[in-house]
């Protein structure tokens, strides 16, 4: 799917990485209204740690950053085309 997406569009297709600790991502994900759906067991054996796609060219987004700086980034690059 994403070599397909990199041939039809190339340098406009924008892909981001929420490089997030596995404490962080299971902290979120109890806070979703399917977090019953499963837990931190499965996900521990789902985790793959920068897990980096080799086909496109990832932005990463660390938890440092603020909700409204990261949807500015995205806006900005995405609509500066």
């Amino acid at each position: 799917m994403f070599r397909q997406a990199a041939r039809l569009y190339g340098a406009e297709v924008y892909a981001y990485y929420f490089d997030l600790p596995f404490e962080e991502t299971l902290r979120r994900h109890q806070t979703k209204p399917n977090c019953g759906e499963f837990g931190e067991e499965a996900m521990r054996r789902w985790w793959r740690e920068k897990d980096f796609s080799p086909v496109l060219k990832e932005k990463s987004i660390t938890s440092e950053k603020e909700i409204q700086d990261i949807v500015g980034e995205i806006c900005g690059e995405v609509l500066a085309c």
